[in-house]
């Protein structure tokens, strides 16, 4: 995804929650968090569609209504506003993230922390401010009652749950000793180096900051036009795609491998799939797509397989 998108992305982001109320020192977030999971589906004026999702992550909670409200609403990212709560409900809905190909951002007015940080790693793509998310050992509090032996073998299990879960969302699992340094009544919230270290974002503060500085050279109102086309499929032809974009990359799809197709459409011709790992040299962004050249074979790749 293009820096461009992603810095037009958190400044909406940011600005939204600062209009709710969301910053850390209302009263509204303390009530909000303590609560169960709630979904805000919010459309910026600029047209980027975005849905929040606020409080505590419950055992029993339904997802299908995040489902609902995210494919109805054609969200494109996913924010967070919680301060954890049940793991295995928070690796459910970072599944479900991923399924959906939606992205996420964290920013530091409005906590991600605990159990929330795993359901932040579900994005295709993945943006957070330094400081955004907290990690500490989980309480396991689901083994109250428990004899010994059975309490250590549910850590045991839900610690293996964790790497698996991370190694899926192709996340450094050296994440997880960092996060068990410290105690349930603790928090570490992560630095930008550590993030881009342990691969828990995809786009780097500084990368995105560079970025926005570049870009701020520029003339204002051109750069405005871009961003309001950033997200939406236009044709190849147009002026408007000439932004910054990658020139290198890899495939990194959740399937292992990616196709490479003969237009912009997955019921295209594929030319080739390409293993992860791949490198590609990316020609072009368009759309959701890019236009990439592997070795001497080009043609076009989804942007979430990059």
């Amino acid at each position: 995804m293009a820096w461009l998108r992603w810095g037009w992305a958190v400044k909406t982001v940011k600005k939204s929650f600062a209009l709710l109320g969301f910053a850390l020192g209302f009263a509204l977030l303390a009530q909000e968090a303590a609560a169960r999971l709630s979904y805000d589906v919010r459309t910026a004026d600029d047209g980027i569609t975005y849905i929040t999702v606020i409080g505590s992550f419950e055992a029993d909670d339904d997802l299908s209504l995040f489902r609902n409200k995210a494919v109805s609403s054609r969200a494109i990212y996913v924010g967070f506003d919680s301060h954890g709560g049940n793991v295995y409900k928070a690796l459910e809905l970072g599944r479900l993230i991923r399924s959906l190909g939606l992205s996420t951002l964290a920013v530091r007015s409005a906590e991600c922390s605990s159990a929330c940080s795993l359901s932040f790693l579900g994005g295709v793509g993945r943006f957070a401010e330094p400081g955004s998310i907290g990690v500490h050992k989980s309480s396991f509090s689901d083994t109250k009652g428990m004899d010994v032996e059975t309490a250590v073998a549910a850590v045991q299990r839900q610690t293996a749950d964790v790497i698996a879960y991370m190694n899926e969302m192709g996340i450094d699992p050296g994440l997880l000793q960092l996060t068990l340094k410290y105690d349930s009544n603790d928090i570490r919230y992560l630095s930008s180096s550590e993030m881009t270290q342990f691969r828990v974002t995809t786009v780097s503060y500084q990368e995105l900051q560079e970025f926005e500085a570049k870009s701020s050279s520029n003339d204002a109102p051109v750069a405005s036009a871009e961003a309001r086309n950033a997200a939406q499929p236009t044709s190849e032809d147009s002026p408007l795609l000439q932004v910054p974009i990658p020139r290198n990359g890899i495939v990194q799809d959740d399937t292992g491998a990616a196709p490479l197709k003969t237009s912009r459409n997955m019921s295209a011709k594929t030319i080739g799939t390409f293993p992860n790992g791949s490198e590609l040299t990316i020609k072009k962004s368009i759309g959701d797509w890019y236009r990439v050249s592997i070795g001497k074979k080009s043609g076009y790749m989804h942007q979430t397989a990059v």
